[in-house]
């Protein structure tokens, strides 16, 4: 922790008041003027050590509004996590910087902590926290379960705890247990059988303890204990003998203990035990010596203790010792040997919240906790930057006169001037740390114009320039500084050209030739004292070299080393490389060089808009390194290389946006530190930029800007290094080096674990078996399909900046940044191994790289566990296994019976249709000519037999399974018709058969098929007058083709679609998915074609 006592000149006062007193003393002797300079040494220094560290410490509240369970506070400890715990007169608090965890007892619940006032609290080296109540005994917390165990006084078990009211809990360096009580004595924890040994007062034997009311137990480098008891005065208890040593107060010693009523004990990093007393001060004791010093109260001293009754002590790691009393805070400088007094005041805010302090303790990031009486807790953070905030406030007549800051400007004396818009001019008395205001007064001649001012410059003649938004330019002689009416006005005249030409004043600049740049609303000019005349520059569109916009910008007029002057409008950045001592007959030689926006060039500026220059020390007259600032594209770096030898130059422009880490593309004002940081103030906030990293660290409000919004041209850097910025509320100062970052690399832990937006409570059937805390993985079933993460970057310095990040491996790609936002939900991650990862920052941005982990496993379904689909497998594999099975079964007993079928037909309906049309033929033959009429039936019986016989033929091929390819087909065809074609001058030709003879067609496929393309035979064969016919098949993949093609005379398609035959045949394609196509032209033949999938 850092504590600034004193400002940046006491050093310099302490140096030159030795030598100024040296000569006013000199006639007295050596000892009397050496005395008398040290005295008054001592009351300056304390003097300002007081004034400052009122300034410097401020303190935040925590209280019952923000969640805190009681005002009353007793007791602080930081455990080994992270966490801050406090007890209260009504329940535990556990804090992580954002919320409050209360626990509080509960009669119905066995597992609650025993009692509601909280004495004390102790950490053991295993981590168990215990508690001491007020009237419940001792409790200790079980982090797993998050339950208390209680041990209370049972007047039956003499191995229980001698009394329920513990006032303090201490572990020595041996891991011993040493609980104090209120009126039972000392007690000894044994772990291994959770009994209580027992060290009480006896009047008959000095070497026991002197009180039975204990206070405070703290141990020394040696091992000895030493015990502050209420009455009883301090005792040393040697743990090996058991033997106790009592300091008491003897009136016959002059360095004994003050008082026997002790109330605290602490022992700092020298070794030395600080003594609390309750009446009588704090008291030192020196174990090399074994001689008590005593620090005691006393009325209208300074530098003393502020009360006597000392409840609590802690040395802070700056080796400051941190003092609660009843009557408010000391801070003890143990080297100076001074206190510095803290009371509560009702008109501070940030001030002590009570003077009644129970409890002062510090984190480990450095902060200091302190507990109070009906004040709550109070918290000082030294990371809290020091920004001073200058302000206007009604009721301090001296206080700026407006918030409104529109410019800032430090003179040659030191003398600090701020411009403001509508409360006038202000310049800050040092003396006093007053401001002194300067307003318009239309019946004060020579007030300042107007109470809007815009611009503030000193000339090589210390004259100061004041430039007004509507009263022209303003001059202050540097002889008439402390003069309110002694102003010189320059204001626009439409009768003189060489009047200024606007009385809108944007910027005021001086160059190293002596001229006074203006920067209007409407234009640029330059002031030639000599002359007396404002030399006028305009943008003219029809003079390529004149300057690019007449709206110039707040203070961005600039002279760089090389003696180029930039100047900045809200059109474009302008250069002039010919610059000299201008007058009236050579201005017109000035020529502007302008740099614009090119969307379509990399290497140009970002923004038109140019409202900030600021020239890095680094720049030299042959490579210039400018900043740039613009209204909305954020931060340019402008280098111009010259190359002397072939007179020429490089511009190279490099941008920084949002994107980059600006907290904001609007750049109203640049300045460069001692350590070549460059800092921006923005419209949301202050950031330092460095540009050997390229890297932004951002402030704003919270740490203790004016406000986040700040204003245009509004800043300047003085001589000492100091920086100031102008706002919407007020200005902001500071000395970079005082903005020290907070180093403390938080812990990061998940708090909480939430399914279907509700916590999962801890148990044996819940996904937590402990708490999440101490969980490591959690097991979730399929259904789990909401789960929300809650998590916390323990550093306690501004919660609200905290920064996270979080991935769920397996399911995340990439780390995502959730801002201070410290939850996540997923849903529907489905199953399988996740791990959920959270890193944190502090305020400042030092990140906990590691951060923590949890895993989480997502169980899949039963339906989808290895087991279920094994056995899925298994059951599909071997129903397909039966269906196929039994199918092939199935289809071989189809092929026996078709077999069969087709033999049967053949041998017994075939042969008898046979039979009957051979013995028909034989018994015509038989018959005399006068039975004609009996020969015809005879004959009709023979012809119907022969037909009936070639369809049993056809059925017979059908149904055998032995000719089911298309293969077999087409030769079923070619068979069918080889006799009849015999007969006749036809040719009949089929392709592509070998080909066909792995096709496999279905019955139905065949059937429908044979009987298109019989039909189709029938009628080439029968109609025609063909002499050749071609069938043709070809396969593709599923696609069959087949086309049957004569040369005969062919037909008129259109009246044969009307005929039964050809009706049929389309019918009988449609019906296995296919289309026919009839082709038939008079005299060209027919093309019979089918296109269909294999069946």
């Amino acid at each position: 922790m850092r504590l600034i006592f004193d400002n940046r000149t006491l050093l310099n006062h302490f140096k030159i008041i030795p030598l100024l007193f040296k000569r006013i003393l000199r006639p007295y002797p050596d000892y009397l003027a050496k005395s008398f300079i040290y005295i008054l040494m001592f009351f300056y220094g304390t003097a300002t050590f007081n004034a400052n560290q009122e300034r410097e410490i401020k303190f935040e509240h925590i209280t019952p509004a923000m969640g805190l369970s009681q005002a009353t506070i007793h007791c602080i400890l930081q455990d080994s996590k992270g966490f801050l715990w406090f007890g209260t007169e009504d329940g535990l608090n556990k804090y992580d910087g954002y919320n409050f965890t209360i626990f509080r007892h509960n009669e119905r619940d066995s597992n609650s902590i025993s009692d509601n006032f909280i004495w004390t609290l102790c950490e053991d080296k295993n981590q168990n926290l215990w508690i001491g109540t007020s009237n419940g005994g001792l409790n200790k917390y079980d982090r797993e379960k998050e339950i208390f165990v209680r041990y209370k006084h049972n007047p039956d078990d003499p191995l229980s705890i001698s009394q329920d009211d513990v006032r303090r809990i201490f572990e020595d360096s041996r891991g011993n247990l040493w609980i104090g009580t209120n009126n039972g004595g000392l007690n000894l924890f044994n772990h291994s059988d959770e009994s209580f040994i027992k060290y009480k007062y006896s009047f008959a034997d000095e070497n026991t303890i002197g009180n039975n009311s204990i206070r405070d137990i703290i141990e020394d480098d040696d091992g000895i204990l030493w015990i502050g008891t209420n009455g009883g005065g301090l005792n040393k208890f040697n743990t090996a003998s058991g033997k106790f040593t009592r300091f008491t107060v003897s009136p016959a010693k002059f360095n004994s203990i003050s008082s026997n009523f002790i109330w605290s004990l602490y022992k700092d990093k020298e070794g030395i035990i600080w003594i609390g007393t309750y009446g009588r001060g704090l008291s030192k004791l020196d174990l090399s010596t074994m001689l008590f010093d005593s620090f005691s109260f006393e009325p209208n001293k300074e530098n003393r203790l502020i009360n006597n009754n000392v409840t609590s002590i802690y040395e802070d790691q700056q080796g400051l010792l941190w003092i609660g009393t009843e009557g408010g805070l000391s801070i003890f400088d143990s080297k100076e040997n001074n206190f510095y007094n803290i009371a509560y005041n009702p008109q501070k805010l940030t001030g002590l919240s009570s003077n009644i302090i129970r409890f002062v303790t510090e984190d480990r990031a450095g902060l200091i906790w302190i507990g109070t009486v009906g004040g709550g807790i109070n918290k000082y953070n030294p990371f809290r930057k020091r920004f001073i905030h200058h302000q206007h406030n009604p009721s301090v007549p001296f206080s700026l006169s407006s918030n409104m800051i529109r410019a800032v400007f430090e003179d040659s004396d030191e003398i600090l001037w701020v411009g403001t818009l509508g409360g006038g001019l202000n310049r800050l008395d040092r003396n006093s740390s007053n401001f002194i205001h300067y307003r318009n007064d239309d019946n004060t001649k020579g007030s300042i114009s107007n109470n809007s001012i815009s611009a503030i410059y000193e000339d090589s003649e210390n004259a100061l320039w004041f430039g007004t938004w509507g009263g022209g330019l303003n001059r202050l002689s540097a002889r008439n500084k402390n003069k309110v009416d002694e102003f010189q006005y320059f204001t626009y005249n439409s009768n003189n050209r060489y009047s200024i030409p606007s009385d809108t004043i944007q910027a005021i600049y001086e160059d190293s030739f002596g001229n006074l740049w203006v920067g209007t609303e409407i234009g640029l000019c330059v002031y030639n004292k000599e002359e007396n005349k404002f030399i006028r520059f305009k943008h003219d569109p029809q003079v390529a070299n004149s300057i690019s916009d007449n709206r110039i910008q707040s203070n961005s007029i600039y002279e760089d080393k090389a003696n180029n002057l930039w100047i900045g409008t809200w059109n474009g950045l302008n250069r002039i490389s010919n610059n000299r001592k201008i007058n009236s007959k050579n201005s017109n030689e000035i020529k502007f060089t302008t740099y614009k926006n090119d969307i379509n060039l990399l290497n140009s500026i970002s923004d038109n808009r140019v409202i900030s220059i600021y020239e890095d020390p680094a720049s030299t007259k042959n490579k210039i390194i400018l900043w740039i600032g613009t209204v909305s594209g954020g931060l340019n770096k402008l280098v111009v290389s010259r190359n002397l030898e072939k007179n020429t130059e490089e511009i190279e422009v490099t941008h920084f946006t949002e994107r980059n880490g600006l907290p904001n593309n609007a750049i109203y004002a640049i300045l460069g530190d001692e350590s070549g940081n460059i800092w921006l103030s923005t419209n949301n906030g202050l950031s330092k930029f460095n540009p050997s990293e390229n890297t932004f660290r951002n402030y704003n409000e919270s740490d203790g800007l004016q406000s986040d919004q700040f204003y245009w041209g509004a800043a300047f850097k003085s001589n000492s290094g100091k920086m100031y910025f102008g706002g919407i509320n007020g200005l902001t100062a500071f000395f970079p080096s005082d903005l020290i970052d907070n180093q403390h690399i938080p812990e990061v832990y998940i708090t909480d674990f939430q399914l279907f937006n509700k916590p999962v409570p801890i148990s044996e059937n819940s996904p937590l078996q402990k708490s999440i805390l101490e969980t490591e993985s959690i097991k979730l079933s399929y259904d789990s399909y909401v789960m929300t993460f809650e998590f916390v970057a323990l550093d306690y310095a501004i919660p609200e900046k905290n920064q996270y990040m979080y991935m769920l491996e397996g399911y995340d790609k990439n780390w995502i940044p959730s801002g201070n936002r410290r939850f996540v939900t997923y849903s529907s991650i489905g199953a399988g191994e996740y791990t959920f990862k959270v890193k944190g920052s502090n305020n400042d941005g030092i990140w906990n790289e590691q951060g923590i982990s949890i895993d989480i496993t997502v169980l899949p379904p039963f339906w989808a566990n290895f087991w279920f689909i094994t056995l899925l497998i298994l059951t599909i594999t071997g129903m397909v296994v039966y269906f196929i099975t039994d199918r092939v079964r199935q289809m071989l007993a189809l092929e026996r019976l078709r077999t069969k079928l087709a033999a049967d037909l053949h041998d017994n309906i075939g042969s008898s249709l046979t039979e009957i049309s051979i013995l028909s033929e034989v018994i015509s033959k038989k018959l005399k000519d006068e039975d004609q009429s009996v020969r015809k039936n005879l004959k009709r019986i023979s012809e119907d037999s022969r037909i009936l016989i070639d369809r049993m033929s056809d059925i017979v091929w059908l149904v055998n399974p032995k000719r089911d390819t298309l293969y077999d087909l087409i030769l079923r065809l070619e068979d069918r018709y080889s006799e009849l074609l015999s007969l006749t001058n036809i040719s009949f030709t089929s392709k592509n058969l070998k080909s066909l003879e792995r096709i496999s067609l279905s019955m139905e496929h065949r059937q429908h098929l044979f009987l298109i393309f019989k039909e189709g035979l029938n009628n080439s064969i029968n109609h025609s007058n063909c002499s050749e016919i071609t069938l043709d098949a070809r396969v593709n993949g599923k696609n069959l083709v087949m086309i049957l093609s004569d040369n005969g005379k062919g037909f008129n398609s259109e009246n044969h679609y009307k005929g039964n035959g050809l009706r049929n045949m389309i019918d009988r394609a449609i019906q296995i998915g296919g289309e026919l196509i009839i082709d038939s032209e008079i005299n060209k033949g027919t093309k019979l074609e089918f296109r269909g999938k294999i069946g």
